[in-house]
């Protein structure tokens, strides 16, 4: 008799557990239906609550601000459940035309169950993020820093060519200069004497760049260097594409005054292929650049171009 009770409350217990086990994974496929709806509703709530949110801070934007990084985070992890959840919706109606006895059941339960606990956990995931509150989306602008150049003792002659230089770049009808020269004449010495002088004369702008173009023009390379002193890079960054940068740093740079340094140009280099805007008198950005040839300077737009002599004779 003991043997016979022993045995009937081991299985009245395996009998709960499995209970117990199928209302909770039959939950899923039971409430596929209800949950769908919500993820629907839900997304279109979130994906509202983005817009606004974004149009508040492109308004800050043009103000001078810029976004925290944990907004853009939100941003990017919205976007992703969004495309998460087009896709659950694409399959709804095969999903639940699978479900029979009043929902209770299917005809593939296990591939229900499976889709039906996925919509769930994103169902938790998108309503996570629309009660997300942001106090705070936008600060003052990061730091103005220039990346100063290692210079090499100054030399005969460079302090006024240097002089007439600068004065040149800083005219109010110049956006763009260049250095013309042959190789080793000292023309990425004054470039960078010129980088420099940003150091201390912030002279209203944003944002001082240098990048290095070189013989081969890589548009990438010179994009994520852009990109990495103003501060775009991040992984989502990282999956876009060329054209997709373009677009990113055209947006940005044409709210900010920015001086961009380019030294050892070979060939004429498209701003508009790397998304910088044309320095004009209107925006009041400025583009110096070092070149060998001269030809690349009329390439460049540049009517009235500074030949870089040996600064040693």
């Amino acid at each position: 008799m003991g043997n016979c009770f022993s045995l009937s409350i081991s299985s009245d217990q395996s009998m709960n557990k499995v209970c117990q086990w199928l209302d909770d994974k039959g939950s899923y496929v039971h409430n596929l239906e209800k949950n769908l709806a919500a993820l629907g509703t839900t997304i279109e709530e979130l994906k509202a609550k983005r817009d606004d949110l974004s149009r508040r801070v492109a308004r800050e934007e043009d103000r001078g601000l810029q976004r925290l990084s944990e907004f853009q985070v939100w941003l990017t992890r919205v976007e992703t459940f969004e495309r998460e959840v087009n896709d659950f919706l694409s399959a709804r109606d095969a999903q639940l035309q699978r479900l029979c006895l009043c929902g209770f059941f299917s005809n593939s339960l296990m591939s229900s169950y499976r889709y039906g606990r996925r919509v769930f956990l994103t169902l938790k995931e998108v309503e996570k993020l629309k009660s997300r509150v942001f106090e705070v989306i936008v600060e003052q602008d990061q730091r103005y820093e220039v990346e100063e150049r290692q210079l090499q003792p100054i030399i005969i002659g460079q302090k006024e060519i240097l002089e007439k230089a600068w004065n040149h770049l800083m005219e109010d009808g110049v956006g763009v200069i260049g250095l013309h020269g042959m190789g080793g004449v000292g023309k990425t010495e004054l470039l960078a004497q010129l980088n420099n002088k940003f150091i201390d004369l912030r002279c209203g702008f944003d944002f001082v760049i240098w990048v290095v173009v070189s013989r081969e023009l890589l548009v990438e390379k010179i994009q994520d260097e852009i990109a990495r002193k103003v501060g775009l890079v991040g992984e989502e960054w990282k999956q876009k594409e060329s054209s997709q940068k373009a677009d990113v740093i055209y947006n940005y740079l044409r709210k900010k005054r920015f001086v961009l340094f380019l030294d050892d140009l070979w060939e004429k280099v498209d701003l508009v292929e790397i998304g910088i805007p044309f320095p004009t008198t209107q925006n009041r950005c400025k583009l110096a650049f070092t070149t060998r040839s001269k030809a690349v300077c009329a390439c460049m737009g540049v009517e009235d171009p500074m030949e870089v002599k040996c600064l040693a004779e």
